[in-house]
């Protein structure tokens, strides 16, 4: 008994002090608690942006930031005030000292956590007071229980009959439901949107996210282009058997009629794909799987790679972190990538001179600096195969209307909102005139997103500009006509 008082009071000394959000928190059990059994979780979700959350567990010797944590509870949507959020069996666990973490995911995909710790799980040891029995009772509380709405069966609206009349079908990436935008679009002549989704384990919430997309996008005109990429984390946890799973959710999201499918984005960086484990012919496999789950359920889906990030920087930071996107896109290539996919990613988003020139850019003469380069940078490996091309990001950042640009995007500080108009334009037409390479599709990035602070200036990149116009807009809707 003196054993178990003495890691009593180890634990309350070391006990981390949570800080928690009065719309999400974990209100039982408290720390240094003794849990067997099936138990009732309360708590608060109460954001009005929730996507869904659910309940993980990690080992308490682990630090926070840095843990595994698994899963223990299926996702949920229901928010809740003092109620009954979870209930979690204890028995799924071995018995030992854990934190419990209330993870919620937000439809705008950001993240909220809290964590209480330690927890010791007792099925079969002798609990802190002696006995190995009961189970812990929740605390007496009237808690306010939203109740669930009924499912409703889902549905799926038809895919649009678009005829395209631009030189090569053009879309844009969005970032949210936005009818003006949508019409804006319509006026250039776009036939696409494209939405990121993420993957999570277990969060089969994020079927519904990409239907709702999918089916606004069709409700509007619009193809559906989606770019689906995972968890790191959990790829660098699960290896191999991660594949299998994201195979499994790509051709879920099949099955809802998109138009078109991308596998990951950008796995040529460690900030996308897990340190030391970069790898085309990883990613390729990953490919594999992904492209025949997709077609087995429909194979007029579009499937397209992953675009690898426009870089040189693999001399600075080492192989481990990134691989220069000519190398990645050769280990593609030989790889079979084509083998697998409609459509070879492409990003071109660094652009600072007309998109003819393939020199005089004052920052120096990489490559990816050029849009004629960039476009030959990426097709050369694939030269003896038929292989198509799919700009899945393309874009010109500006800082009018917005402010000075942070500084790691400095080198666009003189791009004027009607030089991206016009460069957009002119980009079409050349990738359009490339005869040399088949450029099947080309998405804008972006439409109409609006963050511009903590270094991340994507509004600077969108074509609807702080005031609400779109000189972009009517720059490529000049091309129609040409398609």
């Amino acid at each position: 008994m003196r054993r178990w008082f003495i890691l009593l009071l180890v634990l309350i000394m070391v006990a981390p002090v949570a800080a928690q959000d009065a719309t999400v928190s974990i209100d039982f059990p408290y720390a240094v608690y003794d849990l067997a059994g099936a138990v009732d979780v309360f708590g608060t979700v109460n954001l009005p942006n929730l996507q869904s959350y659910y309940l993980e567990v990690a080992d308490y010797a682990q630090p926070v930031d840095s843990a595994l944590w698994t899963p223990i509870t299926l996702p949920s949507r229901n928010p809740g005030t003092g109620s009954v959020i979870a209930r979690w069996d204890t028995t799924v666990v071995p018995d030992g000292v854990y934190n419990l973490r209330l993870h919620v995911i937000l439809t705008d995909f950001t993240e909220q956590f809290d964590v209480v710790g330690p927890l010791r799980v007792a099925n079969q040891l002798v609990r802190l007071d002696g006995s190995t029995a009961p189970i812990i009772a929740a605390p007496t509380v009237e808690p306010q229980v939203v109740e669930p709405q009924q499912p409703q069966e889902p549905t799926i609206v038809p895919r649009p009959n678009v005829v395209n009349e631009l030189p090569i079908p053009v879309g844009g990436q969005m970032d949210d439901f936005d009818e003006s935008a949508a019409e804006l679009m319509r006026a250039a002549g776009m036939t696409w949107m494209k939405w990121q989704i993420p993957y999570v384990i277990g969060d089969d919430s994020l079927i519904n996210v990409a239907r709702d997309r999918i089916n606004w996008s069709h409700e509007q005109g619009f193809f559906a282009f989606l770019s689906i990429k995972g968890l790191k984390d959990e790829l660098a946890a699960q290896g191999d058997a991660y594949y299998p799973q994201y195979a499994d959710f790509v051709g879920r999201i099949a099955a809802l009629q998109p138009d078109a499918i991308q596998v990951w984005n950008e796995m040529n960086l460690d900030r996308e794909w897990p340190q030391g484990q970069i790898d085309p012919r990883q990613y390729v496999e990953l490919l594999r799987q992904a492209h025949d789950a997709i077609k087995a359920v429909d194979p007029s889906i579009l499937v397209v790679t992953g675009a690898p990030s426009p870089t040189g920087a693999e001399g600075a930071f080492g192989l481990d972190r990134v691989w220069n996107d000519d190398r990645y896109y050769l280990g593609m290539a030989n790889a079979g990538a084509a083998n697998f996919a409609d459509c070879i990613g492409i990003h071109y988003n660094e652009g600072i001179i007309p998109p003819n020139q393939q020199g005089g850019d004052p920052r120096g003469d990489y490559p990816t600096y050029y849009f004629p380069l960039m476009l030959q940078r990426a097709s050369f490996p694939f030269r003896s195969t038929p292989t198509q091309f799919c700009f899945s990001e393309m874009g010109y950042l500006s800082p009018d209307g917005y402010g000075e640009l942070p500084g790691g995007f400095a080198w666009g500080a003189n791009t004027s909102v009607q030089e991206q108009a016009d460069w957009l334009r002119d980009a079409i037409q050349i990738a359009a005139e490339t005869s040399d390479v088949q450029t099947r599709l080309i998405i804008v990035f972006n439409v109409n997103f609006t963050r511009f602070v903590d270094g991340d200036p994507q509004g600077g990149y969108a074509i609807i500009r702080p005031d609400g116009s779109c000189p972009a807009c009517d720059a490529i809707g000049s091309l129609r006509g040409a398609g």
